[in-house]
């Protein structure tokens, strides 16, 4: 009877919210919004946009004219409007979700005296609530997510991941006891609507113009002149990122271990608004046991609670972090897509690109294995030779740039420009970050440069947009499109390490160690090494803990931690390492290529993760998951091809796909 009263008080039912939800994660959505990229930056300078025709260039990330994607408009909402406070007082925004600004210390290791005479950061929290209100016994509290970078906007993730995140992570409809769980995340310290915010760039328009000024991939550091140009670059920016600041500005104060901190506020305020909202529900109730019995279930906990936390990428060194500080404060922590700590602190920059060039290694396989009807490289002899075409190809593009006259949207002339070896570059990017999404675009794109026929549509497609996009103007930055991850990477990079007392001669021994470890990342890669130049100013406070140490802390709670065989900036090594330091947490592998795990379906993956969520369990150690399709060669699991919708007879088992699939595909390109 009580069950059935606390279910009747959710505004939809868990079924019909899962399907609207369902709706929601098929809509389509560019890469903007898909935020699982350490060393973004420097890699591909902010976010990929890729159009249908599988074209992708490194941009700002804004949005430029009219939204096309699932995530909400913004035309009634300003985080303006939210006046920061103390307690978290949640307001109605973007379309069903809740926003909130939290005030925290700018400096959490102050004294209290000096944290009173300081300015206070205002944290942008965005939250989509449960399916079921706190007084339901099936409310399980919220799952904060934090999307990497460093410099990403956890606010936008929420936006436009939010609503397929919490379809997955939610009891499926045929559980009847299961959990619902809030979905909530932050714009951390420097980032995005959280203030005061990092200047690096004073608007869109002034960033954009700073990134169409670099140097073209196939240039770098091939000559000290260039090597010279990038170094100054650096040095720019970080001058530009710490002018005006001092010891009472942001910069100095936006490194992990405050950001953490920041963390703990959110779950405590959290647990105080958890405790305040069933008051005003159970208040109305007539039953005194019943009411009572709720309040001390939900009641608030100072200096208790405990978080429930999905990191990816960068995420996972937030998450490693925490853990390491507040080893008792953990109920469910997720680390997908592993950063190596040891290395993050000390500004190695020395353990992300081991497995990187064995992913084209394995599309040239599965390309090999599919036949030339599925994959335009196919080779007769061998995958080694698709792989040695696709070589032959890209190299090619760098003393062999194509000379095109390009069109506009109308088809009349707009003028000259180039397609190079830094636009193949950047389809290789997308391909090795996300392979089902543009795996296939890449080898198509690679098959028209190799014929260099400039009237092929591929090959105009692509001049066309590099065009396009090279010549529009960007619009004033809003509640959702924002100066995006370029100042803050540099800047958190910078305060998490230190200065590192780089010169020109130890940067060529790094860039030579890079060049062995990757081919095809490790030259742009190189620009992380650069990130401290200009600054000249230490964090405010570093945490007191050091990663190279064997054993880290027995958590409240053990850690589930996630890695893709081939990943392409965290390799799973790193996840195994992070394990060693946790007692009793345990390594899933997923048998994919790609960054983080949703950059293939793999429901298998998917389900141990909702579990490890409802019910605390974890994979048995050694447990690898297969992914359920697989570049050129299609689904593996059921039935369907290149371009098609896996199909299952189990209606779950096509929900949990659908919604994998929405998170594997970040640019609407399937």
């Amino acid at each position: 009877m009580l069950k059935a009263r606390l279910r009747d008080a959710s505004l939809n039912s868990p079924r019909q919210a899962q399907l609207q939800a369902l709706a929601s994660a098929r809509t389509r959505r560019t890469l903007g919004q898909r935020l699982c990229l350490p060393g973004l930056v420097c890699l591909a300078v902010l976010a990929l946009y890729v159009s249908r025709s599988g074209l992708s260039t490194w941009i700002p990330r804004v949005r430029c004219g009219k939204a096309d994607h699932g995530t909400p408009e913004a035309s009634d909402f300003s985080w303006d409007d939210i006046s920061p406070s103390a307690t978290l007082e949640y307001q109605p925004c973007f379309d069903g979700f809740q926003c909130a600004r939290l005030f925290a210390p700018l400096n959490w290791n102050a004294t209290a005296e000096e944290q009173a005479s300081c300015p206070r950061v205002a944290i942008a929290i965005i939250k989509l609530p449960a399916r079921v209100p706190v007084t339901d016994s099936r409310y399980g509290g919220p799952v904060v997510l934090n999307p990497g970078g460093p410099g990403e906007s956890g606010v936008y993730q929420v936006l436009s991941d939010g609503k397929s995140l919490q379809a997955l992570l939610d009891a499926p409809p045929s559980d009847d006891n299961g959990k619902h769980f809030d979905i909530l995340s932050f714009d951390p310290r420097g980032v995005n609507n959280t203030t005061p915010r990092l200047q690096c760039f004073t608007d869109s328009s002034d960033q954009q113009s700073w990134l169409a000024s670099l140097p073209d991939y196939g240039l770098l550091w091939h000559s000290e002149s260039v090597t010279g140009l990038e170094w100054a670059r650096a040095e720019a920016l970080g001058a530009s990122c710490a002018h005006g600041e001092g010891d009472r500005g942001i910069l100095r104060h936006v490194n992990t271990a405050q950001t953490v901190q920041d963390m703990v506020q959110i779950i405590e305020k959290e647990g105080e608004w958890r405790a305040q909202a069933a008051s005003k529900l159970v208040s109305r109730w007539q039953d005194p046991k019943t009411a009572r019995d709720l309040m001390e279930r939900l009641a608030y906990h100072p200096g208790k609670e405990r978080i429930q936390y999905w990191g990816m990428s960068y995420g996972t060194l937030i998450g490693s972090t925490f853990a390491a500080l507040h080893p008792d404060r953990v109920q469910r922590m997720v680390l997908d897509g592993v950063v190596d700590p040891a290395d993050h602190y000390s500004g190695g920059w020395l353990t992300q690109l081991q497995d990187s060039d064995k992913i084209l290694s394995k599309f040239s396989e599965y390309c090999y294995a599919a036949g030339p009807d599925r994959c335009p490289l196919y080779a007769n002899s061998s995958a080694a030779e698709i792989e040695e075409r696709l070589t032959t190809i890209l190299l090619d593009l760098k003393v062999h740039p194509i000379p095109m006259a390009v069109t506009n949207k109308d088809g009349d002339h707009a003028g000259p420009t180039l397609v190079t070896y830094g636009d193949a570059h950047l389809l290789l990017l997308s391909a090795v970050y996300f392979p089902f999404a543009s795996a296939a675009s890449f080898f198509d794109a690679l098959f028209a440069l190799e014929s260099k026929n400039t009237s092929s549509p591929a090959l105009r497609r692509i001049a066309t947009r590099k065009h396009a996009r090279a010549t529009r103007s960007m619009p004033v930055d809003g509640a959702i499109p924002y100066v995006s991850a370029l100042g803050s990477f540099q800047a958190i990079s910078c305060m998490d390490s230190g200065p590192l007392n780089l010169t020109r001669e130890t940067f060529n021994e790094f860039l030579a160690e890079l060049q062995g470890q990757s081919r095809w990342l490790g030259l742009s890669w190189a620009r992380n090494k650069l990130a401290c130049l200009g600054y000249g100013m230490e964090p405010a406070w570093k945490p007191p803990f050091s990663f190279r140490t064997q054993q880290w802390a027995n958590t409240s709670h053990p850690l589930l931690i996630v890695g893709n065989t081939h990943d392409t900036v965290t390799p799973l090594r790193n996840a195994r390492r992070v394990s060693t330091l946790f007692p009793g947490s345990v390594v899933l592998q997923q048998d994919s290529q790609g960054h983080c795990s949703h950059s293939a379906p793999a429901p298998c993956t998917l389900k141990v993760i909702r579990r490890y969520f409802q019910t605390g369990e974890l994979p048995e150690q050694g447990d690898v998951c297969e992914p359920g399709f697989r570049p050129f060669l299609g689904c593996t699991a059921e039935r369907g091809g290149r371009g098609q919708q896996c199909v299952f007879d189990d209606a779950e088992e096509q929900r949990l796909w659908d919604v994998a699939v929405a998170l594997a595909d970040p640019f609407g390109l399937r």
